[in-house]
Parts: structure tokens; C-alpha cells; sequence
């Protein structure tokens, strides 16, 4: 993949698990985890009509946490990893919330999933075969 994600992406996107109303991934671009917890609450809050005070984040993760904890080879798609087993990604997010309009981040996003259905449609006609 050619896209690579910007540095302020890099310093300063955050990706939130929200557990209220329904599970929900935002990755939003905040100064620090205190300012995107706040905003992605009054975003979800206006988005999909939740009272502030029942919108909880469960998880708060900067770039940096992303990019350690990831396995994929490049580290900017670690950011859309849901889980992992034996160093190889097994499910990829899907149908996140975009706070940002970071061109990078929705690029790679885009070309992530580019990747995924060529993957798919390579398998399907493997298998037609």
C-alpha cells in the first residue's frame, strides 16, 4: 500500500471503543486522550442523539499504543486492526466513525479495503474454478 498517514496523524490521532448506545470505533485527531474522549462523547452525543452522561469510551488509544501493539507489517494499518493471533491480523475494523478529514487516514482506510475485497474476489473465483 502506498499511502502512508501524515504526522499530525501520527501525533495526534486516537482511536476510542465506545461501549454507549452500541459498540462504536472513532478515530478522531485531539491534542491528547482527555480532549478526544471529551470530543468524541459531544460527537456522539449530537450524532446519534446520546445523552452525554450515557456515552462511555472504554478504550482511548494514541498512534503510538496502536503502532506497538499492532502486527501488520505496516505499521499505519495497525490503526484498523480488531484483533490478532500468532503475529497475523485476523479481523479488521469495520465501519468505524471518522472525526477527522485527514486525507491520509481516509486513504489508507480506502485502500485497505480495496486490498480486502481483491482478496476476496481472488478467492471467490479460485473457488468457481
Amino acid at each position: 500500500m502506498s499511502t502512508q498517514l501524515s504526522e499530525r496523524c501520527r501525533a495526534q490521532l486516537y482511536r476510542l471503543r465506545m461501549a454507549t448506545p452500541a459498540a462504536l470505533v472513532i478515530f478522531i485527531l485531539a491534542e491528547n486522550r482527555e480532549s478526544a474522549t471529551r470530543r468524541a462523547r459531544t460527537a456522539l452525543s449530537m450524532l446519534r442523539d446520546v445523552p452525554l452522561h450515557e456515552s462511555r469510551v472504554e478504550e482511548a488509544l494514541s498512534f503510538a499504543e496502536l503502532a506497538r501493539a499492532g502486527v501488520s507489517e505496516d505499521r499505519d494499518l495497525r490503526v484498523f486492526e480488531d484483533s490478532s493471533r500468532d503475529g497475523t491480523v485476523n479481523a479488521w475494523l469495520t465501519a468505524p466513525l471518522f472525526l477527522t478529514n485527514d486525507g491520509s487516514l481516509l486513504g489508507k482506510w480506502a485502500e485497505l479495503y480495496a486490498d480486502l475485497a481483491a482478496q476476496a474476489a481472488r478467492a471467490a473465483i479460485r473457488k468457481a474454478r
